[in-house]
């Protein structure tokens, strides 16, 4: 017992420390970590999913990549407002994608560099890929902001969601 009463003494001490120690980095960090996760529901007809919502921003500069809803990519794409990027291989693109998207599969980001390049940086971007399974728009959103676009999101629902909602899609390369 008398061994005991030390031991918990020092563990205290240890615990406290780090709590010090965590507050105070919270408070020096720029950006921080949120205490708080906001929870996004993505659902279809047969299923939901809870994501926590994920911002990208790797440079720290500007507006995040976020992910966009189902009605708000539409609305984008009805608009013409923006430029669909499937992260998707060729092969998954070619069986179908959402109409007017092009293929940019995140493996391959670096060959489309020139490409890109000749692209309006402050235009709206929406990457998506297979669904909740998938998680290649995300990082090709996070590639896009790193190369210097301003407007980007990620459709988490993606493919999945989009063609079982019976928004316009095409198949082909």
């Amino acid at each position: 017992m008398k061994n005991l009463n030390p031991l918990l003494k020092e563990m205290t001490i240890l615990v406290l420390i780090s709590i010090v120690l965590g507050v105070s980095a919270q408070a020096v960090l720029p950006h921080g970590i949120s205490l708080k996760t906001e929870i996004t529901l993505v659902e279809n007809d047969s299923s939901s999913v809870a994501i926590a919502a994920v911002s990208i921003n790797p440079t720290g500069d500007g507006e995040a990549a976020t992910n966009i809803s189902l009605q708000d990519a539409y609305h984008s794409y009805e608009n013409n407002a923006t430029i669909f990027f499937d992260a998707r291989s060729p092969e998954d693109y070619a069986d179908g994608h959402i109409q007017g998207a092009k293929n940019l599969p995140v493996h391959a980001f670096l060959d489309s560099l020139s490409y890109l390049e000749s692209l309006d940086f402050n235009g709206q971007i929406i990457t998506y890929c297979d669904g909740a399974d998938c998680n290649a728009s995300i990082d090709l959103a996070a590639d896009l902001k790193m190369m210097g676009f301003s407007n980007v999101y990620f459709f988490f629902g993606g493919w999945q969601a989009w063609e079982e909602a019976g928004y316009p899609i095409e198949s082909g390369s």
